[in-house]
């Protein structure tokens, strides 16, 4: 792992800008001594935040750069690469296409910045577009799914080249040296689903290389039944929206329940640790921060909603990759696998 990390916060995507970005990263940089950070966007809102955090060792290690534009929700990808490259978003990526640092974050506009991703770091061998990629709690531990909304539609070959993504990185992450893969499917028969489901699934079946084990339904993500699912960014990102809908719907029902009757207080009382860790795994806050995997630099997505909580722990995903270098330690693997072997 490297000695220290350097990581390009855009300060002005999502919801909330300045106040909640620059509240995470000056906590993330206080149990992180090693990281330091540049912050683009407007410096006054920017210094504003940064003035009420009177944390000389954590603000040494901040370095504002001013960007007077940033990329709006509204604004199309295509646009904001033809006039908006110097944005603020656009500045933290480029940072890492100029090894200015090791790792950048977003909370903007998903599609302009995975075209920035794409113009400034290009992909990684073999791969022909990126997907979003991040973990989702499961009964038995986590899966890896993929993609999450980069690719509303995606070709049969594109899917499995997602799974190769994915199977590398698992193991590189978690030591998982066969990590087992599922396509998502309205069912788990070998006749469900579209004729490019059915492709895909030839592909990852006649892969040697991949611990393939047939198709899932959407339950099964959350059974823990495959250590990576792989589908396309239409029917990902509609998981995703949908669990963290689900996870908070329980959270206030139980919150409420044990809010209005006693007896259910005292009850509470006697589980009270279980019920801190069933609250604590359904928390979206610690499953924050996304992958663009497959791109030639560390960029993470954190949803545009995100509390500092949240953001804090996408900044833990960027960190992290960053700390083990994922796209320089996926290049070989993908020559490897993709590009060597498809010229035999």
């Amino acid at each position: 792992m490297a000695s220290s990390v350097r990581v390009a916060v855009d300060a002005m995507g999502g919801e909330f800008g300045p106040p909640i970005i620059v509240s995470a990263l000056v906590a993330c940089l206080k149990k992180n001594m090693s990281v330091e950070a540049l912050i683009y966007g407007d410096e006054r809102a920017i210094n504003k935040e940064l003035a009420s955090h009177a944390l000389p060792a954590v603000l040494g290690r901040i370095k504002v750069v001013h960007c007077a534009e940033h990329v709006s929700d509204l604004d199309k990808p295509s646009a904001v690469l033809r006039s908006k490259r110097d944005s603020s978003m656009g500045c933290a990526v480029k940072a890492v296409a100029d090894q200015e640092a090791d790792a950048c974050i977003s909370a903007g506009n998903t599609g302009a910045l995975m075209a920035l991703g794409l113009f400034c770091l290009k992909t990684l061998p073999g791969i022909s577009r990126p997907a979003i990629c991040t973990t989702f709690p499961t009964v038995r531990g986590r899966t890896y799914v993929l993609d999450l909304g980069a690719n509303l539609e995606c070709s049969a070959g594109q899917l499995h080249q997602f799974a190769v993504l994915a199977n590398f990185a698992a193991q590189l992450l978690d030591n998982n040296t066969s990590p087992s893969i599922r396509i998502l499917n309205v069912g788990e028969e070998k006749t469900k689903g579209s004729d490019h489901l059915h492709i895909a699934a030839d592909l990852l079946e006649n892969d040697t290389d991949l611990n393939y084990e047939g198709f899932v339904e959407g339950d099964g993500i959350f059974e823990g039944v495959a250590d990576i699912i792989v589908c396309d960014g239409f029917s990902g990102n509609i998981a995703l929206k949908t669990s963290e809908g689900f996870a908070s719907m329980i959270k206030s029902l139980l919150e409420e329940l044990f809010s209005k009757s006693w007896l259910a207080r005292i009850a509470l009382s006697l589980i009270s640790g279980s019920f801190k860790d069933v609250k604590v795994k359904l928390d979206p806050a610690l499953y924050n921060g996304a992958y663009l995997l497959g791109l030639n630099g560390v960029v993470v997505k954190s949803h545009g909603s995100a509390s500092i909580k949240a953001f804090g722990h996408a900044l833990d995903v960027a960190i992290s990759a960053a700390e083990r270098n994922l796209p320089k330690a996926l290049t070989p693997l993908l020559e490897t696998k993709l590009i060597s072997r498809s010229k035999e």
